[in-house]
This record gives structure tokens, sequence and C-alpha cells, in this order.
């Protein structure tokens, strides 16, 4: 009978136990604490960028899962010793510390161990009376059966106030430390385990000798649990308390505001390279005081890995020190929209390489040109008639690239740089007009730096994935580690630029040069691993460098923020020494390699660079994209009979037959003749025709350049409100000729020499007519316009 009732009893009890777990466990919040953390931005191996404060302005980080070694043997040393071996409620530790308490006649200690912290933390504020006290005990028990020991560990670790708005261990680390928790001494544990007993009162920057007791207090409580060695704790003794929180790192400060605006209270693991980082910003602030002594405040760096078009360095801009103040620090330039310049170039010339509309050494004009009333000049303000197509790029002539746009097509170029990744130019082809490829539009770094790394990028995978093109080599660059994107592993047969076309635009930006007008320009030829190019914009706003390798991408942008323009800004001068600087320190052994099996070999004439035609004698072969071969064949050699010695031309209206030897002759058009002829010496122009053999009426002998076939011409006005003259003039094969010029029928001058004339034309439309003595003539339509 005794037995059954004993049985019965067990019963009862265990019952009654279970009741009260589940009691206590449907009590307990499912979430225990709900407080916001602080924005926490790592670098791709885990490294503390920087941080925002959370919502509520705590310096609070997400939980841990682990907590250090250390930190553990001193905060259970400290709180509660025996917190692995209680189920939450240590009987003993609370009659101590009654015991004490009643004895000292004022509270000298609590009873509560880690597991009832953690409840009266998480209930935030509650007042601190003997029901509470139930509360949070009964609340205790059922957190013990649903936690384990280590995850309460964490969440006490995760929580804990550690003085001021410093709120946890990780935070307390960095703020009191400068490092993370598993970076901690043995001194920095213990001075972190004993703020939470009493953070009001005591903290680093407050009673500091008071901490200092305690906390070696501690450190000697340690060397009795045998924690750590003798040596261990005199050392631990040596290190002094901390006087006042440290700034948490901010190593990419416009990253972290960027990220922090839409990733509020996560930890977000960029890829950033930490070290690269670092040196980004010391090489951007290095130039800090040349630049400011030139009246420039602001600059912004990129550094991007082509392989996953991965961010590595963000430097949104300078930042100011006791040295120097930076004007308008705040504004984040690697992605603000800024006038162009000439950074767009290699686009154009890609896109017509890969479409067979130019070939690598082409000619292009380069002639005084008025497009309307758009007149485009090259930097130096000088011409050379025509050039190469590739010297062009390099050597970044504003006048070729316009007569290249305008055969591209704005519209098409507009659509091709929305292919590329542009989301900054809105306007139609229309309004841009032929100022886009000059800078007549605005992007960011951030596109510019991604469509360049996207180049890289199509060109590396076309050639490790035996021809196959990836089809977001133009997607947005990549700056949150391990983020997804949709077209991966997918392949594309149409890439807005071919890996031929991209080769052959890197060779050309190898040879990137300048005149010696731009002092430096010898230094910088010597990185011939690095396809170049830099840009200026109009009134010397802004300074463009990107560089590319088969291992990084680096951009440079430099100016003002607010737009002031500085004489002598521009991308040679002020933006590449920094990308150059940027390279010194990059490992960039690997090559980019054409696609030969995207290529095809043909003859070209090497004068002119097109098709070699039958009239080409000195060729040359080259490898180009597959259409180049379907481009056009030279124009520029032209058959002519000559006498033997290629003194005079010859024709049937004065020598016989057998007479005259055929000769072929490079001519360019008058306009561009005049001008190449003066940087050329070894260019032969026609020779002059024999006695009786003129030249036959109406042959290409004349030709305008001012103004344009059907142009609008905007007349000024002078103080007096009175038109002023405007300056009508023609190139001639023959300069001696005497012209005659003609206005709607009339004449209105006889030039000689210098074929230039002044005159006042009325609005309205009008035809100019130029007529030489031997009956040469030309034509052009245009239109006067207020």
């Amino acid at each position: 009978m005794k037995l059954k009732k004993v049985s019965i009893l067990i019963t009862s009890i265990i019952i009654a136990v279970l009741f009260f777990l589940v009691l206590s466990v449907s009590f307990l919040p499912r979430t225990l604490f709900k407080e916001d953390y602080s924005t926490v931005v790592l670098d791709r191996n885990g490294r503390l960028l920087g941080a925002k404060l959370s919502t509520d302005e705590q310096w609070r980080f997400h939980p841990m899962d682990v907590v250090p070694p250390k930190f553990k043997a001193a905060i259970l040393a400290y709180e509660d010793q025996y917190f692995y071996k209680h189920p939450g409620i240590n009987p003993i530790s609370i009659f101590s510390s009654l015991s004490d308490n009643i004895a000292a006649g004022r509270v000298v200690r609590g009873g509560s161990t880690i597991s009832m912290q953690v409840i009266r933390m998480s209930r935030n504020g509650k007042e601190r009376t003997i029901g509470q006290k139930l509360i949070e005990s009964f609340l205790t028990i059922g957190m013990e059966a649903l936690f384990t020991k280590d995850s309460i560990l964490s969440l006490y670790c995760s929580n804990a106030p550690m003085g001021g708005n410093i709120v946890g261990l990780n935070a307390a680390s960095w703020r009191y430390f400068g490092h993370a928790q598993h970076e901690l001494s043995w001194a920095e544990a213990a001075t972190l385990a004993v703020l939470p007993n009493s953070p009001s009162l005591i903290h680093p920057g407050k009673n500091r000798n008071l901490l200092f007791e305690k906390r070696n207090g501690l450190l000697a409580k340690l060397l009795v649990l045998n924690q750590l060695d003798s040596v261990q704790y005199q050392l631990a003794l040596l290190e002094e308390i901390p006087k006042r929180p440290k700034p948490l790192p901010s190593v990419s400060p416009h990253l972290i505001e960027y990220l922090a605006k839409t990733n509020r209270g996560k930890i977000i693991q960029t890829t950033i390279d930490y070290d690269l980082q670092i040196i980004a910003s010391q090489i951007a602030n290095k130039h800090a005081a040349n630049l400011l002594q030139n009246g420039i405040n602001n600059v912004g760096l990129l550094i991007v890995s082509p392989v996953e078009k991965e961010i590595l360095a963000y430097v949104g801009n300078l930042t100011s020190t006791s040295r120097n103040n930076i004007r308008d620090q705040y504004n984040d330039m690697v992605r603000a929209n800024r006038s162009t310049g000439s950074i767009l170039k290699p686009f154009l010339f890609a896109s017509m390489i890969g479409e067979g509309l130019l070939l690598p050494n082409s000619l292009v004009r380069d002639i005084p040109s008025y497009f309307n009333d758009y007149h485009p000049e090259n930097y130096n303000n000088e011409f050379v008639g025509a050039v190469p197509a590739s010297q062009a790029l390099s050597q970044s002539l504003n006048v070729p690239a316009v007569y290249m746009l305008q055969k591209f097509g704005t519209a098409r170029f507009l659509n091709q740089l929305h292919k590329l990744g542009f989301t900054s130019f809105k306007r139609s082809s229309t309004n841009y007009g032929l100022t886009l490829i000059l800078g007549g539009g605005e992007a960011s770094l951030m596109e510019l730096v991604n469509a360049y790394a996207g180049m890289a990028s199509t060109l590396l995978s076309y050639d490790e994935n035996y021809g196959e093109y990836p089809a977001d080599a133009y997607g947005m660059l990549k700056l949150v580690l391990n983020e997804k994107n949709d077209n991966t592993d997918k392949s594309i047969s149409t890439p807005p630029l071919t890996a031929s076309s991209i080769w052959l635009t890197y060779d050309a930006l190898k040879k990137v040069s300048r005149p010696e007008s731009e002092e430096g320009w010898e230094y910088f030829s010597s990185s011939s691993n690095i396809a170049w190019k830099t840009g200026t914009s109009h009134g010397f706003k802004d300074a463009w460098a990107i560089g590319t390798t088969a291992d990084y991408i680096v951009g440079v942008w430099a100016g003002n923020a607010d737009g002031e323009g500085r004489t002598g800004l521009t991308g040679t001068k002020i933006a590449a020494p920094m990308m150059f600087d940027v390279f010194s320190i990059l490992d960039c052994s690997n090559k980019f390699y054409p696609a030969y099996d995207e290529m095809v070999e043909i003859v070209v004439c090497k004068q002119s660079g097109n098709l070699a035609s039958q009239n080409c004698n000195d060729v040359d072969t080259i490898m180009v994209a597959l259409k180049g071969a379907e481009s056009k064949a030279c124009t520029y050699h032209r058959l002519i009979f000559t006498d033997t010695n290629n003194e005079y031309r010859l024709s049937q209206r004065c020598s016989p037959v057998s007479d005259m030897i055929p000769v072929s002759w490079f001519v360019l058009p008058p306009v561009q003749e005049l001008y190449y002829q003066s940087k050329h010496p070894g260019y032969n122009t026609l020779p002059p025709y024999a006695d009786g053999c003129e030249p036959e009426t109406g042959s290409n002998e004349i030709e305008f350049i001012y103004p344009n076939y059907n142009s609008s011409i905007y007349v000024a006005t002078d103080e007096k409100q009175e038109q002023c003259e405007i300056v009508f003039e023609i190139s001639h094969h023959y300069p001696e000729s005497t012209v005659y010029w003609h206005l709607d029928n009339k004449l209105i001058g006889i030039t000689n020499n210098t074929h230039q004339l002044s005159h006042i034309p009325e609005k309205g439309s009008h035809v100019l007519t130029v007529v030489d003595e031997n009956g040469n003539s030309n034509s052009v339509s245009f239109e006067v316009v207020n």
C-alpha cells in the first residue's frame, strides 16, 4: 500500500513538473529579443568595414554563433560558475546572495544566473522586484527546456549591456578595443566580462579605477581556476583599461552608407577586399594635397575583378584630415552622373569594328568641321587631315570620333550603350546628337567601369568557354558576395560587342599616347599590359581614366562635385596618375588572348588602312573581325597617267598613249590633303598637268571647309546689334588657282592662294558656288538663321 502511495506521489510530482515546464514554455515569447540590430558591413573575408547604428540608436550587432573561449571562461567565472550544471536557477547562489545581502544590510550581490539575466534583458526595463524575479525564474525554466546552454550563453553575450549605447560582446570589442571578439586578450575579455554587472556605473569612460580593480580580481580568479598561467596573468595585469570608446572602422564610408539604405539592420558581406580598399583609399588621399592645390576636391575610384565582375575596392570620395579640408566629401562620386568626355570612344570603335564599318587603321577625317551649330575641336586645336582609326582612338582625337559616330548613327550607338548596361542616357538620340561621343551625355563611374569590365569579361569568358558568350557580361557590378544572378551559367550568341572587336580595341588602347604638350605620358606608356583610356569633359569639369588588364579594371574620376571646372583638370594629368599608382600595387600577370576563331586574315592598303583595291601597291596582311572582310575597299588610290619622271600628268589631249605612264597615286580629298601634308612631309600631291593637258571640268579639285552642306548658320551680332561677317572657306588641290565666289548666282569675291572670303549674307536659304579658272566648280546650300 505504501509503495502504491509513493508511486502515485512520484507520478503526481512528474506530472506537476511536466505541467510546470509546459506552462513555462507556453508563456515564453517565441522571440526573446525583438530589438533592431546595427547594419554591419563586412569584406569578402569577414573583416569589418563599418557599421551603422540600429533604429533605436544602439550599437547592437547580430547574435553570435560561437562565444570566444577566453570570454566564455571569464564570464562564467565572474557571473555563473555552475552555468552548465544548474537548470537555469541556482538555489545555492540565491541563498548565498540572500544571506550576504541581509548581513550587509543592503544589496551587495545578486543571485541571478546567466539564464535568468537573459530573461531579464529580454523583458527590457521591467522593475527589479520580488514579483518580477519570480516571473523571470518561471520563464527561465521554460527557456532552459527549449534552448541549449550554448545558445543561452550566446544570447547573453549578444545582448548584455556594455555601457552607454553599446550592447553585446562583439560591439563592445570593437568600440572599446578596436577589433573583433575572437581577437580579445585575457585582460580585454575580463574587462568586458565585468561590465554587464553594472554597466551604468562602471565602463571605460567612467570609474576606471573601480573597473580596473574588478578586472584584476577576475584575472586572479581565472588564475586560481587554471584558465590562464602565471605568465599570461602577469602580462594581462600590465594591459591598460581603455579611456573611452573607439570609433568603429569606416573603411569605405560611402559604400557603407549606400548599403545601409537598402539593407537596414542586416549583416552584409561584400565583395570588397579589405587590404585593397585600404591601399586604394591611401592612394586617393595621397593625391589629395596636389588636387586641392589645383582647386580639385573630389575623387571616385573603383577596382574590379573582370572574371566575376566583383568590386574589390570602392572609394566614394576623398576624406578630410587635419591637413586637408575636403569640400563636398560626403557626395558619393562613384555613383554620381557626370559628363563622360571621351571615355565612350572605345565602345564606338569596337562597335564599328565588329560590324565591319571600320578596320583598325582605316583613315578617318580630321579636319575643321561644322555640323549645323556644332563645331567639335581636338584637345590641341590642331588637325592632321586624315588619321588611322586606331590612332584616333589612342590619341583621343575628337573630330574623327564625331565622324565615326555620324557614320555609325547616333540612335544606333545609343541603343548599343543601353545594351552595355548604361541606364543614365535617358534622352533621345536626336536630343544628344553627335555630342554624345564627346560628353554630351552623363554617366557614373559605376556604369562606366561596369561596361569596361563587361568587355573584359566577354573576352575572358569567350576564351575560357570555347567561344560561348556570357549572358551577364554587362549585368551590374557585384557588391554583395555570392549574390545570385538570374543569367548565371547561360550564354548568348549575339553579344553587344564581339570578342574579336574587343581584342582589336584593346590592341589600340595599349598604344595610348599623348602629344608632348601633355607632360608625363611617356611614363604611362611603359605600362604596355594595360589597355587604358582617359576622358575630359568640356570646361575641364571631369577627368576620367579607366584601365583594363585580364586581372583588374581600375576606374578613376576626379573633379568637383559642384561642377566647378579647373584649368588643367584633364584625364591624363589628374586621373591617370592615380590610376597607374593603383596598378603599380596590383599583380597583373595574366593576359588577354586574341579570339582567332572569330577573326579572318585580309589584305589591306597600308596607306588607307582599308581593304586593298587593285590600285593599292603597298599592302599588308592583318587579322580583323569576321565582318571586316566585307568592308569597303580603298578609294584613295587613283590611277593617273604621267610622264616618265612623274613630274606632270598627261592625258590623250596632249600626249600619245605610248608616252603615258600609268601610276597609282594616293590622293586625299582637298581639305584632308591640306592638313595631312603639313604633318606628313612624305605625302606627294598630284603632279600638275603638262601644258595642253587641262584637267577635266567638274573633277573634285575643290572642297568646302565652311559652310557645310545643308547646314544652318547662326549669325552673331556685335555690340551695335549689327550682323558680323561670315568667313567662307574652301580647299583647292592647286591653291595658286584663282577662284570666283558666287552667292545665289551673284559674284561676291575673288581669291587666290588663300581661299577665304568674308561676307554678310541675308537671313534665309542660299547657294554658294565657287568656280576656278579651269572651270572646276563646287556648290553648297545653307541657311542663315538669326
